[in-house]
């Protein structure tokens, strides 16, 4: 009787100390290419910013010239979604990307009707923040970190566009 109380115990003990090991993980691993493709994402948007703000006049590089661009950009977000929603436990990735490409699609349709140079930094910023947030959260993934809310819900650093300081 007494070994088997010891018996017992012991499992139990094994059991709890081997309970406090693991850990839950309630958002998936760090994906390297989704981090690679996000970044070149904003890289490529960065890029179409400094190309419509080089227009003459104060309206931004006409929607025609550069309807390439938008449908490049669809298939790269459609691309990291598609991925990231075949990884497990990446919802909250797959949203923001969702998100992401409803802003893309929104700003499309504004370069249609016209953009002036000077709404160029309101769209900018948007877009910076939202590639900052998607960013912060797969390094979070990569780190094994909580999510910090507001890291990642915070503005993106303003730039010298924004600020209107010089180098």
């Amino acid at each position: 009787m007494k070994i088997r109380q010891l018996y017992l115990a012991a499992v139990f003990l094994l059991a709890l100390l081997l309970s406090g090991c693991s850990s839950i993980r309630l958002v998936g691993d760090y994906d390297a290419q989704t981090d690679k493709g996000i970044t070149a994402l904003q890289k490529d948007m960065e890029v179409f910013f400094v190309t419509l703000e080089s227009a003459d006049g104060s309206m931004a590089a006409p929607y025609a010239q550069n309807k390439g661009f938008y449908g490049q950009t669809k298939v790269a977000v459609s691309s990291l979604r598609i991925r990231a929603d075949a990884l497990e436990r990446n919802s909250l990735t797959v949203r923001m990307l969702d998100k992401l490409q409803n802003n893309f699609d929104r700003f499309a349709a504004d370069h249609q009707e016209g953009i002036s140079k000077r709404e160029l930094p309101l769209y900018r910023g948007g877009f910076n923040s939202q590639f900052t947030s998607l960013l912060t959260f797969e390094l979070a993934k990569r780190r094994g970190e909580k999510l910090d809310d507001a890291k990642a819900l915070a503005p993106a650093t303003p730039t010298i566009f924004e600020t209107g300081a010089s180098r």
